[in-house]
């Protein structure tokens, strides 16, 4: 889904929560598997110590739908859905089943002018912060 990202400098312009300083990110394979992995890395260009392990939500939640508000799209530069690559921030557990995705506030990055940044949904939306890692959607089930 976005391996065409990878080692790509994407443009988060400190939009990142809690990251305010950081704006340039790659995306990088977590390993061999990467051109099939759910998951990358988001590693930070600025500060070596800081990167993300992310997951595409769809992979895991089929049904998961979220609304980009045209604040979202203005500071994406995005003029479609086509062009918007969802990612979502995974906090790693220990066993690593019992790791989470934040479905709250998803990555959102436009994957062709290489845009991107966090927003945060509605405090209605049925999405937590900590969102149980479920079994892969199989293909032809999305």
């Amino acid at each position: 889904m976005f391996r065409h990202l990878y080692d790509k400098p994407i443009a988060m312009r400190g939009a990142i929560l809690g990251f305010p300083e950081l704006n340039e990110f790659v995306l990088t394979p977590v390993d061999d598997s990467g051109l099939t992995s759910p998951f990358a890395y988001l590693q930070s260009l600025e500060e070596e110590a800081i990167g993300f392990l992310v997951a595409n939500p769809f992979h895991f939640y089929s049904d998961y739908e979220l609304e980009i508000g045209e604040q979202e799209k203005r500071d994406i530069e995005a003029s479609s859905p086509e062009e918007v690559i969802v990612l979502a921030i995974v906090k790693i557990g220990d066993p690593f089943e019992t790791s989470t995705l934040n479905l709250m506030a998803p990555l959102i990055i436009n994957a062709d002018k290489l845009i991107g940044r966090q927003m945060v949904l509605p405090p209605d939306t049925p999405y937590t912060t900590r969102m149980a890692l479920r079994s892969p959607v199989k293909e032809g089930e999305r």
